[in-house]
Order: structure tokens, then C-alpha cells, then sequence
């Protein structure tokens, strides 16, 4: 598996200009928007967006205000309303039908409160399904979160010390899911990063906006003991909350970034869930992810 950039592009948005890559496909092909989580950008999907595309996908990954090469707002205009509206001029601009929104923890919970109207004051676009990769039980971390406290440790860091830390604790990972790590912690704004989790914690607790999913869900959590975000008690809520058209799975082995830390197993489950979705003639979620 490489990694392949994709094609490099701009969007007018109300809210400013936005950068996206997008990885083309035929004009039949089903879309999937990529949404990355806090301190991240478009890169973070360096191995997944190919993948997805060699699959026969066309794939857009975005980056969100205040990260990567898009329009970078004054802190305090971070919470999940706003970056949910983006969102949705994004697939409205680009004229996306249906598309099915993969997102990481800041990005999850976008997906999930465009999908579920839970911002108010608009009607959420025609979506076909929701991939929501370690979906936080809400914004509110404190910086002596594991997760928080380590990223933000890398970005006030030295680049040598980025690199080492990097190296060591994610040596079991692919080179590029390495570098696309590093090349986030150097790019990020600590007080965009957070103001995300500030702004973001008014919208309160996000688990029980699971229970109001209409579309096809897969919400996937790494392990607590590995850096997981969600503590057991959540994950069990989230399982009860979940509608019986959506699933839920946890990759013992990885942490938060699962999407990077077990790639391979994280696209099997990824691609099964859209032919079951977004692919016609697969009706029904197959018996992985069931139960």
C-alpha cells in the first residue's frame, strides 16, 4: 500500500477558503469525505484515501478551519455548530450526493452532529452512512488527558524531540503514518488545537446523539489501556445507545489513532461496512459487524 497525496484543491465557503484533496474517480463512483480529528489535517488519511480510492471510491478529505492550508478563524469560533456548517456547504458547494462521512474524534463528532441535526437551524444533507473513528463522549478534555497531553508535548517540542517520541512509541507503524503524524504536530496551531476542545465542549455530552441515527452507523474504538479516548462505561453506552441498523467494534490492539496504528484491519472492516452501505446489491450489514 502507498501513499498517494491526491489532487490538491480549493472551495469558497462562507466561512473562507477551504483546501481539500480529492482522489477522482467515475462519475457513478460512490463519495466518501474523510474528516480528520483536532490537530490533524487531510494528511492523516495518507494510506486510507488511496486505499479507499483503489477500491473504486471517489474520496475527498478536507481540512477543517484552523488546520492545514484552509481558513484559519479567530480562537472562539471552534465550536461543533460552526464546523458542522462547514461541513455542509462543503458537500452542498461540491455538489456531493450522499456521500458517507468517515471521521476521527474531532472529525467524528462533526460527522455526528451534521448528521443528526444536532447543531440546529438546518436540515442535514442526504448522507448515506457514518464511519465515526474514536468519537469522544465530548469535547471537554483536559490537557492532562493522555492523548491531549502527549500531542500538545509534540508540538510545543523541539522537532527532535517530535521525531523521537515519534519514532519510539509509534515504531509498529508504516513510515507514512508515521511522517503524516509528525507532519500534524508541526502544522498545528496549539491555540486553535485548543480552542477546538474550549469551543467545542458547549455542545455536552455527544454519545446520546447516537440514539437519534436514521442512516447506517460504525462507530469504532481502539483500547483505554492502549490511548483510547472512550473508557469502558462509554463504549457500554454507546453500544446500548446504538440503533440495531448501526455497529459498533473495538480494535484491542490499538489506541487512538487506529486508523493509522492498524490500517489494514481498520480498511477491512471500513471497506465491509460500505458495500454493505453504498454499494447496491449488498443490503444489510454483513455478519462482522453485527452483534
Amino acid at each position: 500500500m502507498t501513499a498517494d497525496a491526491g489532487q490538491s484543491g480549493y472551495v469558497e465557503l462562507p466561512a473562507g477558503r477551504f483546501h481539500y484533496r480529492r482522489w477522482a474517480a467515475g462519475p457513478e463512483a460512490p463519495s466518501v469525505i474523510l474528516v480528520h480529528g483536532n490537530g490533524s489535517s487531510s494528511a492523516t488519511w495518507s494510506r486510507v484515501a488511496p486505499a479507499l480510492h483503489a477500491a473504486g471510491l471517489h474520496v475527498l478529505a478536507p481540512d477543517l478551519r484552523g488546520s492545514g492550508a484552509s481558513v484559519r478563524p479567530p480562537v472562539g469560533s471552534y465550536g461543533l455548530p460552526e464546523v458542522a456548517a462547514d461541513l455542509h456547504d462543503f458537500i452542498d458547494a461540491l455538489r456531493l450526493p450522499a456521500p458517507l462521512l468517515i471521521g476521527h474524534c474531532w472529525g467524528a463528532a462533526v460527522a455526528l452532529t451534521l448528521a443528526t441535526g444536532a447543531s440546529g437551524g438546518r436540515v442535514p444533507p442526504a448522507l448515506s452512512g457514518l464511519v465515526l473513528e474514536e468519537l469522544p463522549s465530548d469535547m471537554a478534555a483536559t490537557e492532562d488527558q493522555p492523548v491531549v497531553r502527549d500531542f500538545l508535548r509534540m508540538m510545543r517540542g523541539s522537532r527532535e524531540y517530535a521525531r523521537s517520541w515519534v519514532d519510539l512509541i509509534c515504531r509498529s507503524w508504516h513510515p507514512a503514518d508515521r511522517e503524516s503524524l509528525l507532519a500534524d504536530a508541526w502544522g498545528t496551531d496549539v491555540d486553535v488545537y485548543l480552542s477546538v476542545i474550549k469551543d467545542g465542549a458547549g455542545a455536552g455530552p455527544l454519545l446520546p446523539h447516537l440514539a437519534r441515527l436514521e442512516l447506517p452507523a460504525l462507530v469504532l474504538r481502539g483500547n483505554p489501556r492502549r490511548g483510547s479516548m472512550l473508557s469502558d462505561g462509554d463504549w457500554q453506552l454507546t453500544r446500548r445507545l446504538l440503533p440495531g441498523h448501526c455497529a459498533a467494534y473495538e480494535f484491542s490492539d490499538s489506541g487512538h489513532e487506529v486508523h493509522r496504528s492498524d490500517c489494514a484491519g481498520y480498511l477491512r472492516l471500513v471497506e465491509d461496512f460500505l458495500h454493505a452501505t453504498v454499494r447496491p446489491g449488498r443490503p444489510g450489514l454483513p455478519s462482522t459487524l453485527r452483534g
